[in-house]
């Protein structure tokens, strides 16, 4: 699936890289099937996300379409091990992150979980 950047949304990309902002793409997927892409300004702490899904489970942020910060960092701990696990640290220390990030921990798992096929490709713009 090709992806659309609307001028809203290049026009985020735009400002803030000129700003010289920390700026991440991340694409969800249901398997192979394209559900969200986010654009996030790590900066500025704030996003943009659009669908290319009508299914709303399989959504990043399901019927919400105004997500903010707090919302993509819930998406985010949702697409990771609990912070609160038992042998958590073992864990990170596995897949080689020093300390509980979720957004570290998702690039280096892409943010799969046993209970679906969802994952995630994190870009730096």
């Amino acid at each position: 699936m090709e992806i659309y950047i609307t001028a809203e949304k290049q026009e985020f990309i735009s400002q803030r890289k000129a700003m010289g902002h920390d700026l991440k793409k991340l694409s969800f997927y249901d398997n192979k099937e394209l559900c969200t892409v986010i654009y996030v300004d790590f900066t500025d702490k704030i996003l943009k996300a659009e669908n290319y899904t009508d299914d709303i489970i399989t959504t990043a942020f399901g019927n919400n379409k105004l997500p903010v910060w707090e919302d993509f960092i819930h998406f985010l701990e949702e697409r990771c091990i609990p912070k609160e696990r038992d042998g958590i640290k073992e864990y990170l220390d596995a897949i080689g992150v020093a300390e509980y990030d979720p957004m570290e921990i998702i690039k280096k798992t892409k943010g799969k979980m046993a209970e679906d096929n969802q994952w995630i490709k994190t870009e730096k713009i």
